[in-house]
C-alpha cells in the first residue's frame, strides 16, 4: 500500500485553514454591534404625523387609535410607534413613512416603557 506524500497534504491543510479564517473574517466586517432597543429609540415619544397615521390606515392597521413614536437613532426616518385603543392593552409597530411600510404588531421593548399621559 502507498502512503500519500506528506507536502500535498500539509499544503492542502494550510490553505483550508487560510480559507476558513478569511470567510471569518469576511463574515464579521460588516457585523454592527447590537443596541438596545433603548439605544435604538432613545426618545423622546412624538405625537405621530398624519403621514404615518395614513400609513397606517393604508395598512389597516387599527390597533392605533392611540399612539406616540420614537424615532431610530440608526435608520432616521424609522419609527417605533407604541399603540393602544383601550389604554390597557398596548402594541409595538414598526414604521417607514418613506418606504410606506409596516411592521407589527409586536410586544412591547423591555427598557421602553408606554408614554405617560394615556
Amino acid at each position: 500500500m502507498e502512503s500519500i506524500p506528506r507536502k500535498p497534504l500539509r499544503a492542502a491543510h494550510h490553505c483550508g485553514l487560510a480559507l476558513l479564517g478569511l470567510t471569518c473574517l469576511l463574515g464579521t466586517a460588516d457585523a454592527r454591534p447590537m443596541q438596545l432597543p433603548s439605544e435604538q429609540f432613545p426618545g423622546p415619544w412624538l405625537e405621530v404625523t398624519q403621514e404615518i397615521r395614513d400609513i397606517l390606515t393604508l395598512n389597516k392597521v387599527a390597533a392605533c387609535s392611540q399612539a406616540a413614536g420614537r424615532e431610530s437613532s440608526r435608520n432616521p426616518g424609522e419609527y417605533l410607534l407604541y399603540c393602544t385603543s383601550d389604554e390597557k392593552l398596548w402594541t409595538s409597530w414598526r414604521v417607514q413613512p418613506a418606504a410606506r411600510s409596516v411592521r407589527g404588531p409586536g410586544r412591547l421593548f423591555q427598557g421602553i416603557a408606554p408614554p405617560d399621559g394615556y
